[in-house]
């Protein structure tokens, strides 16, 4: 028998194995250069307002990476363990290690092709479909499908790496185990080289106190640290406690279980079998667990993220656009401004205009800082707020346009003010701080409200600067995307033509940044086309998790169904009865495929919890925990389904039906 001839008789013999393992395989490529669609679209990498898609999108994709390295490897190593006693059969017969080397590499390197073909074209069929959807649920059609010789070789480089090294830690096991080891493999339990009741309870011990230290001190004035590494730090005390609890919990729980004995006899069998079932799977329960929590806690935010956009905008836009005007920039007359904006159908409404002028002072105390003073008209102020204040000479309101949560403690404005080397000073009357109008590049968020005559005669006197704010309100701001990119265009049309702006206290990179118009519909659409996508993203994510999953619990339950038919009816032969055997399976599988998701969603519940804090508290954002549950219950109930189905199966295999 000549060498393929062998390779090929091997395949014939095995062929439901390699027809799976070739599967998993496809399916991790078909998933790679379907990422690769959307993280290497030229669109989106080019067009300036969508930089920071490339950074959103890189979380899921290390996610995916680390992921996918992970259900490679485990496919591999389940395909190969069942298969080193016809290895070291063949070694008795007379093969070489080299012979050895040569097989491995010849069926792994017809797998790997095959694998790359097939996983290639599925993914070059459905990423289509997949990006046309993402897209325009994003509402971004603009971006068009294209495909690239960097999607191709990134999605096949990174698949080779991580299955070369899965072939390699095979090879390197098959051939330096003893012959003895191999020949003996199927018949051979996995050893648990720790029980440890103490390590289970101190491995639950930590997943309860990291949980409630992460909740108490997040956003914590008085942490040294800050926010992020509060998170940092019990997040990573939460994994460790975790990993530990699910080796060992059951350890923990069957020596609690003694204490009761009437309990502890009759599940006996069950604890037992869960306990070996636990350690044997510490590594798939402890990844689904962790998979759980960050695609259901990632997908529920930012759902709650894109789902709020709107409200979002509008909280931070007042007026439906806002432009700053200087005296030699964003001139326009009002016949040139309401010939781009006031559309038939959707008309202007509003048109506010607020004088300003600055005062740039060096700060008595700090050398090093120049205090800046913008000064607002009493009577701009009341027709901005709709209030009917009043301020005589010498004092001023310090009108802080922000919304209150964000506005910070007390600042130098509310402590009087000496201007002008202490010749003008001015006395503090109160303070506002709400959210009256956008924020504009050009413009701080901090004004000084005098009447009208204190206005002009300071203006004679400090002026540095002047500018106008102008605010307009139409008809329909969702409509008025073309009128905001017109007077845009307009408006850097006419800046280019004028010199340039010069003011030291400005950094911004360019004049056109720094004198961009704000606008409900231009913040609308960014927020729409980069959340659109991060959300999207996230669920495709979330979906090849929930399959993934469950193909690890599947490979590594039924990759033993031989040995489990063995123990069975050797518990058959000594009086356990059919139907006591089909409740012992069900319970395990419930334990196995439900266990893990639902700790991974009371962990995600729980950092929701944490993350609604600064929002103030889950129960003022009901939309909030609504997200939640409708995230959880999906997968929850496409869990339950993988559950029937595995459980049909399994009593099938076993032949209990």
């Amino acid at each position: 028998m000549t060498f393929n001839q062998l390779v090929w008789k091997m395949a014939k013999r095995n062929k439901g194995k390699y027809i799976f393992y070739y599967l998993c395989n496809s399916f991790a490529v078909m998933f790679f250069f379907m990422y690769a669609t959307v993280y290497f679209n030229e669109r989106i990498v080019e067009v300036k307002e969508l930089e920071s898609i490339q950074d959103a999108l890189a979380i899921p994709g290390v996610a995916l990476i680390v992921f996918t390295a992970f259900f490679i490897n485990y496919a591999h190593r389940i395909f190969t363990r069942r298969r080193r006693k016809e290895f070291g059969l063949l070694m008795t017969l007379g093969m070489s290690n080299r012979d050895i080397v040569r097989l491995l590499l010849v069926e792994n390197g017809v797998i790997a092709a095959a694998s790359i073909a097939s996983g290639l074209l599925a993914g070059t069929v459905f990423s289509r479909l997949f990006f046309l959807v993402l897209m325009n649920s994003a509402g971004m059609g603009q971006v068009p499908f294209h495909l690239s010789y960097e999607m191709f070789g990134y999605s096949i480089a990174a698949f080779m790496i991580v299955f070369f090294i899965s072939v390699g830690i095979t090879l390197y096991l098959t051939l330096f185990r003893s012959l003895s080891d191999s020949l003996k493999s199927d018949r051979v339990a996995d050893r648990l080289k720790l029980r440890s009741p103490l390590l289970g309870g101190f491995g639950i011990a930590l997943v309860i106190l990291s949980a409630w230290m992460l909740y108490f001190n997040y956003l914590n004035n008085s942490n040294p640290g800050g926010d992020g590494m509060v998170l940092l730090v019990w997040t990573i005390a939460l994994l460790i406690g975790l990993y530990i609890a699910l080796s060992q919990s059951m350890s923990f729980f069957i020596e609690m279980a003694k204490k009761y004995k009437t309990f502890y006899y009759r599940k006996l069998l069950f604890l037992t079998s869960l306990e070996y079932k636990f350690k044997q799977l510490t590594a798939i329960l402890m990844l689904v667990t962790v998979m759980g929590m960050v695609t259901i806690f990632y997908t529920t935010l930012l759902l709650f993220i894109y789902s709020g956009t709107e409200k979002q905008v509008v909280d931070r836009h007042p007026y439906d656009i806002a432009f700053v005007e200087t005296k030699t920039k964003n001139v326009l007359s009002e016949e040139e401004l309401f010939s781009l904006l006031d559309k038939e159908g959707n008309p202007v409404k509003e048109h506010i205009a607020i004088e300003l002028f600055d005062y740039y002072e060096q700060d008595a105390t700090w050398e090093e800082i120049v205090n800046r003073y913008t000064f607002m008209k009493i009577s701009d102020f009341n027709q901005l707020t709709k209030r009917d204040k009043k301020v005589v000479a010498g004092e001023y309101i310090y009108f802080h346009n922000q919304m209150l949560e964000y506005a910070g403690g007390i600042n130098i404005f509310e402590n009087g003010l000496s201007l002008d080397k202490r010749q003008i000073t001015l006395s503090f009357k109160e303070k506002i701080v709400e959210k009256k109008f956008n924020s504009l590049n050009y413009d701080f968020s901090e004004f000084l409200v005098v009447n009208d005559t204190e206005f002009d005669k300071l203006k004679r006197s400090l002026a540095m600067e002047e500018s106008v704010i102008h605010l307009i309100n139409v008809e329909n701001w969702k409509d008025s995307s073309t009128a905001v990119e017109d007077l845009t265009q307009k408006l850097n049309r006419r800046n280019n033509s004028t010199l340039p702006y010069d003011n030291e206290h400005y950094s911004y990179e360019s004049e056109e940044e720094l004198f961009r118009p704000s606008s409900k519909i231009a913040d609308y659409n960014y927020q729409r086309n980069s959340g659109g996508i991060m959300f999207f993203v996230s669920t495709f994510i979330s979906v090849l998790f929930f399959f993934g999953s469950f193909i690890l619990l599947y490979l590594n339950v039924f990759s033993n169904i031989e040995q489990d038919k063995e123990k069975y009816r050797k518990l058959y032969k000594i009086g356990i009865t059919k139907k006591e055997i089909q409740r012992l399976i069900a319970g395990e599988l419930k334990v196995l495929f439900f266990f893990a998701p639902l700790l991974g969603t009371a962990i995600a519940f729980h950092y929701i919890v944490v993350f609604a804090k600064d929002a103030g508290g889950i129960m003022q954002n009901p939309s909030f925990f609504l997200h939640f549950l409708t995230i959880a219950g999906i997968y929850l109930v496409i869990q339950t389904g993988y559950y029937f189905f595995a459980k049909r199966k399994m009593m099938r295999q076993l032949e209990l039906n």
